[in-house]
């Protein structure tokens, strides 16, 4: 047997939509996702990973960039009529990857817009196929490199397809460096899922939806076996964002559109043998962001000083210890701040969608010990002066630095401004 890479493949598997409480490794009892346990089981489950956004478009960017969607001009879901879309000033993760030699592909939803200057390969990925945005926008489009290739999806068959596309990629680059972001397009609605999984869940067709998904998770890893790559490869499980309207959120108050943690906090596993302790469990408070500076020190690659890049190295979260440093993370809606996270506290000082039966503000702002209240049910501001006055002077400085960087960000996403 050869010995082990110090550098790894790099196969990132990202849900629509998956709720943090969807998976029965992480509790569920109604859902049966057994591949996607074992990886868990050989590897680390992350409890506290974030996406920077509870919506599709600002989520997924933030992941590729390791910077605040609000950064990168893209702080809300996009359409296909829109103009915006992602700017080439962006330093992707499939740019640096490709930077250091690896091979790299994306299979499935993109969502950082559709005009050529937008499409995947013209951001670093070598190949791809996939929809451009959502499944419930229309044209329902697969796009294979910068082409379409058919107007007539049938969308119960995309999660087989990404994973034959995302298979054939592996095999034809097994003796080189490779990454795989393979971003289902599933369990967004409309549901659609292959007739082997039709009935077979006890969580009705979502449940058998995330079944399906489970099992094409599962023929990746076995793929990855049979070429004898499993232990040279890392591979990473989560989802964008929050349930919508069906999906646990394990607990946690609120789902996609609310940045209490119900729609930001994310389902996240990752093996790699050898590297990542098996059996694993961490709480350290991490974000999607963080993926670009981690691979790029996993990979070799560099992370750009020419401007902000918000995520941090967590691979020494990866391998079993703790954090290099604390930090705070921010949640928006749109250029909103709504939230802000530092240690065990949260701090809420507005909401989307907002309720139409009170007026707005009433009871905010609202402060949350989340080491003792997940759900985000008990305001303890008047009991923890000082951390509210804190974490407030926090949220105004960053807002204001994001303000600051607004009129810059909309013109590049907006190509406006060159690169």
């Amino acid at each position: 047997m050869s010995e082990q890479r110090t550098t790894p493949n790099i196969v990132l598997v990202v849900m629509d939509d998956l709720g943090y409480g969807d998976l029965s490794c992480m509790g569920n009892t109604i859902l049966r996702t057994p591949r996607i346990d074992a990886l868990a089981g050989d590897g680390i489950t992350m409890r506290h990973m974030y996406a920077t956004s509870a919506v599709c478009t600002p989520s997924r960017a933030a992941l590729l960039t390791g910077r605040y969607p609000q950064r990168v001009g893209l702080p809300k879901v996009l359409s296909p009529e829109h103009g915006t879309g992602l700017s080439s000033f962006e330093y992707t993760l499939p740019r640096m990857l490709r930077d250091v030699g690896y091979r790299t592909a994306m299979f499935g939803k993109w969502h950082l817009g559709c005009r050529p200057e937008h499409y995947p390969t013209r951001h670093g990925f070598d190949e791809y196929a996939g929809l451009l945005y959502s499944n419930d926008m229309h044209p329902v489009e697969l796009f294979e490199g910068e082409g379409i290739s058919t107007a007539d999806v049938d969308q119960a068959t995309l999660t087989a397809a990404y994973t034959d596309h995302a298979i054939d990629f592996i095999q034809r680059h097994a003796d080189e460096p490779f990454f795989v972001y393979l971003a289902h397009t599933m369990p967004h609605i409309p549901l659609h899922v292959e007739d082997e999984f039709t009935g077979r869940s006890a969580g009705g067709r979502y449940g058998d939806v995330v079944e399906s998904l489970d099992h094409h998770v599962g023929r990746l890893l076995d793929t990855l076996a049979d070429l004898g790559l499993a232990d040279d490869t890392l591979v990473l499980v989560t989802s964008d964002n929050g349930p919508w309207f069906e999906g646990s959120t394990g607990g946690l108050r609120g789902n996609k559109l609310h940045t209490y943690d119900g729609g930001i906090r994310v389902p996240f596993v990752a093996r790699w043998p050898g590297r990542i302790p098996a059996g694993t469990v961490s709480d350290e408070p991490a974000c999607l962001f963080d993926l670009l500076p981690t691979l790029a020190a996993l990979a070799g690659g560099a992370v750009p000083r020419d401007r902000p890049v918000d995520g941090m190295d967590i691979s020494s979260v990866l391998f079993g210890g703790s954090a290099p440093r604390q930090r705070t993370l921010y949640f928006f809606h749109w250029w909103t701040l709504n939230a802000v996270r530092s240690g065990r506290w949260k701090l809420h000082l507005d909401r989307h969608p907002r309720d139409p039966n009170r007026a707005q503000g009433k009871e905010l702002p609202q402060l949350f010990d989340l080491e003792l209240d997940p759900a985000e049910s008990y305001d303890l501001k008047d009991r923890h002066p000082g951390v509210l006055e804190n974490l407030s002077a926090l949220a105004t400085r960053f807002e204001a630095e994001i303000a600051g960087q607004r009129p810059a960000a909309e013109a590049r996403a907006a190509g406006r401004v060159p690169g």
